[in-house]
């Protein structure tokens, strides 16, 4: 495009450059009448060629691309179906990928992978949580980031988890279900897709684990809901508080100080009127026995949950 313009350019004002080589042959004794002659020829000139420069620069503004690949939901494997009740809850086995991933970047402590909305990744741990912000699982600069564990939490086996296990992704402003990385947890606004896909899957080193669907809330940071290993009157406290939130009402689906919690965590704006930065989309879901089998359950909407 830009040559086009350069050639429409010089073959539309070649008369007039003509006009600029021939006066600069004329003898100075002209002087005066010389310099004004020039000077009536070239200042438009120069408009036009500035006036191209600021064209040229806003079409390649308005047009520039993220170098980010596209995150187009729909294009990932085949996902398993909800099995009917009763039935053995079939685990999925990523201990393949998992190992491919750590052997290109030691910091992967394991593989998230939730049916439903297109996360079929690698987590990373590192020191500090704010390491992975905007690196992707190979330690590159990435806008989007990738999914990193909370650097506080023991990530292994269901017999070495800690109460709580925290992993953070990023999500769009738009808050879009159908956006990149942690976007889609807002699917879960939706009790159909909650039917539809119950489960999370977490494998570590040497094991495959089932979470179910528990919870759905908007917090603010003034909720410690990433505490690694609430105990006593703060674990009572920690379920107290995530009942009065949760947006989801189940009948067959139980959540307890007894259980052991996957949380997902994103940044929310959807309801951060003030625009503090200081909101959360959570999801959490409970470890499954080794072996367990789907129940019945319904869920619906709370009328009114509490909000930040």
């Amino acid at each position: 495009m830009r040559t086009l313009w350069i050639v429409l350019f010089s073959f539309h004002y070649k008369k007039q450059i003509n006009d600029i080589l021939s006066c600069a042959a004329i003898q100075a004794r002209q002087g005066d009448s010389i310099m004004k002659r020039i000077t009536r020829i070239i200042r438009p000139i120069i408009c036009i060629v500035v006036l191209l420069v600021a064209m040229t620069t806003a079409v390649r503004g308005c047009y520039q691309r993220e170098t980010e690949p596209i995150d187009i939901p729909g294009t990932s494997a085949p996902q398993p179906s909800a099995p009917l009740a009763g039935e053995v809850i079939p685990s999925v086995d990523r201990q393949t990928e998992l190992a491919e991933a750590r052997a290109k970047n030691p910091d992967t402590v394991a593989w998230l992978y939730i049916p439903g909305a297109e996360v079929d990744d690698p987590v990373m741990q590192a020191e500090d949580n704010g390491y992975y912000l905007k690196l992707d699982e190979n330690g590159e600069y990435a806008m989007w980031g990738c999914y990193y564990a909370h650097c506080e939490n023991k990530i292994g086996g269901r017999d070495k988890l800690d109460k709580n296990t925290t992993i953070f992704g990023h999500s769009a402003s738009n808050c879009d279900p159908d956006g990149v990385r942690f976007t889609k947890l807002y699917r879960y606004m939706d009790v159909d897709f909650v039917k539809e896909h119950p489960y999370i899957y977490l494998s570590v080193d040497g094991e495959d684990m089932i979470f179910q669907i528990t919870a759905l809330f908007v917090t603010d940071i003034g909720f410690d809901y990433i505490e690694p290993d609430p105990t006593g009157d703060d674990l009572t406290s920690f379920f107290e508080t995530i009942a009065r939130k949760n947006w989801l009402d189940f009948d067959g689906v139980t959540f307890s100080e007894e259980d052991t919690v996957l949380t997902l965590s994103t940044c929310c704006r959807k309801y951060d009127k003030a625009n503090s930065g200081n909101q959360r989309l959570v999801v959490m879901a409970k470890l499954l026995p080794e072996g367990a089998t789907a129940q019945e359950f319904s869920v619906s909407l709370v009328d009114s949950p509490e909000m930040p």
